[in-house]
């Protein structure tokens, strides 16, 4: 079973009015900023960064496409009082910097009355994500709005989870899949998104998810290879079970008998064996050393030597397929759904001038904010994205380009 491919008009309403900073003009945060552009509603936009002359660049190129008042300000994300100066009047800030200033970017909006939008958290479990979810009743006493994770994965994914689910009586078993076939450009390692959280989520202790146990980090870095099949063009792919956000918040979400969750993400054996050999010479600490007379991080080192991933643009061929694969049942059949986006690499480089990781991030946020600006997400209080009605939002993903498909077996239960 396919889902339709039309793309579903999103209505204008002239009286509209939102106002929106966007920290982070990073590839993702570019991405944002482009998209957010493109709506009338948005009256008045803010590209915050604590380096701003490529906000400043972007700036100039988005006065000539919206209406909207665009304005560049220097801001620190690591400093909640730096970043509520520049909130202001703003409904909402989405937050695409580095997941591990969300704590303070989140006070900010608490004491600015601002809505919040991450993409991702620093870890998925206790103390990172879910400590970000237990801010709930303080957002709700402020009288906002906190989505954790509202990228590609976390966040799409998410509500692909809850899409699929919907369709179910009962649900067995959540694999979030990340899969990416393509060749670079560049004469040595990169990773596609923050190379700082790339290494980390795969030398983390991966995490799965069951009712008995909750969230468990049991297995060892790069666990439980195993070869699995996505559409094509990417088809059989190498995967690891990596430490991922979905893993620590869809099993309770989504509810139905749900009896495991984990995440699975396709490693090539080079970066692989790049990997180990970062973990084993303890490149990948984020304790300074001495070196030379000069304290030094060595996965700061280790980032520095990788390139930014805005960078690789127009540098990466091929297909990247991100989705969730759920089983379940539905009256007296057994059900395997998977809701996934497949992207190519090269046409969202020649209509979007980015590469496709990136723009997949820096979409999904900007369709939230399209339904707070619509009033069909007016919930307060902090929710990770399954919690978004997922019609509407896959509705306006795929009105903003962002294709998502759908395949489906169905078997007698036995």
């Amino acid at each position: 079973m396919e889902a339709s491919k039309n793309n579903i008009p999103v209505e204008e309403d002239d009286d509209l009015s939102f106002a929106m900073v966007i920290l982070g003009i990073g590839g993702v945060g570019q991405v944002c900023a482009r998209e957010a552009a493109k709506r009338e509603y948005v009256t008045h936009l803010v590209l915050a960064d604590l380096f701003p002359a490529a906000a400043e660049r972007l700036a100039e190129q988005l006065r000539e496409q919206t209406k909207a008042t665009i304005e560049v300000v220097k801001a620190d994300a690591s400093d909640a009082a730096s970043v509520a100066a520049i909130l202001g009047a703003a409904d909402v800030c989405v937050y695409a910097g580095l997941p591990e200033y969300n704590f303070q970017v989140m006070q900010a909006c608490l004491e600015t009355g601002t809505s919040y939008i991450d993409l991702a958290a620093d870890g998925p479990g206790s103390g990172y994500q879910l400590e970000q979810l237990a801010w709930d009743e303080r957002f709700k006493q402020a009288g906002i709005l906190g989505i954790m994770g509202m990228g590609c994965d976390p966040g799409f994914t998410n509500i692909a989870a809850r899409y699929a689910a919907d369709q179910m009586d009962r649900v067995t078993r959540i694999s979030v899949l990340d899969g990416d076939k393509s060749t670079v450009d560049f004469d040595g390692y990169c990773a596609y998104f923050s190379p700082a959280t790339a290494i980390k989520e795969c030398l983390g202790n991966p995490n799965y998810w069951t009712p008995q146990t909750g969230e468990c980090f049991d297995w060892e870095p790069l666990s439980n290879k195993e070869r699995i099949q996505f559409p094509e063009p990417v088809g059989w792919l190498d995967c690891y079970n990596v430490e991922h956000e979905e893993v620590a918040t869809l099993g309770t979400s989504i509810g139905k008998g749900c009896e495991y969750v984990d995440f699975k993400y396709a490693l090539s054996e080079e970066f692989v064996t790049m990997l180990r050999v970062i973990q084993k010479l303890g490149l990948a600490s984020e304790e300074p050393v001495e070196a030379g007379g000069q304290s030094v991080v060595p996965l700061d080192l280790v980032v520095r030597a990788m390139p930014k991933p805005a960078d690789l643009a127009g540098k990466i061929h091929g297909h990247s397929c991100i989705g969730t694969l759920v089983h379940g049942t539905k009256g007296d059949r057994a059900v395997e759904m998977f809701v996934y986006s497949l992207i190519s690499h090269d046409e969202v480089y020649a209509e979007h001038g980015s590469q496709a990781t990136v723009w997949q991030t820096g979409v999904p946020p900007i369709v939230a904010v399209d339904m707070m600006a619509e009033g069909l997400l007016t919930r307060t209080g902090c929710i990770p994205p399954e919690m978004i009605d997922p019609v509407p939002f896959l509705e306006r993903l795929r009105a903003r380009g962002m294709r998502w498909d759908v395949t489906m077996k169905t078997s007698p239960l036995v």
